[in-house]
């Protein structure tokens, strides 16, 4: 059952945050032990063509260059509390780069799944999907 976002200490939504950043950071590096440490073990994601990706998948893609973004540029940045040491984070991107080996534009809308381990946010689960 979702949470109050008042009741969700400034501190968690400020250490969100800045894991969001984080995220982008390392993706436009292409920072692939970043992006290892931002991503749960258990990680799902549905990629915007519909595809499931492991966490292994999502960090080849970076490993091996076959997606390299150039630029990634967030909206429209919402987050709902879902507990104690989960948050859900909406938002728009929008990303340049490429996917093997072919140049793209895209507007996205990712949705993300933030889950407290330990000391740490990372991200369970991902969802994108293309929009106009």
């Amino acid at each position: 059952m979702p949470v109050d976002a008042a009741s969700l200490p400034d501190r968690d939504r400020s250490e969100v945050a800045a894991t969001e950043a984080r995220l982008r950071d390392a993706a436009l590096a292409g920072d692939v032990s970043a992006l290892d440490a931002l991503l749960a073990d258990d990680l799902v994601f549905i990629d915007s063509a519909g595809r499931l990706l492991t966490k292994q998948q999502d960090l080849d893609l970076h490993r091996t260059g076959m997606l390299t973004l150039t630029r990634l540029e967030f909206s429209d940045y919402r987050l709902s509390p879902l507990g104690a040491d989960a948050m859900l984070v909406w938002l728009r991107v929008e990303a340049e780069g490429t996917a093997a080996g072919a140049p793209f534009a895209a507007a996205l809308r990712f949705t993300r799944v933030w889950r407290r381990e330990g000391a740490r946010w990372r991200i369970a689960s991902i969802h994108a999907s293309a929009i106009a």
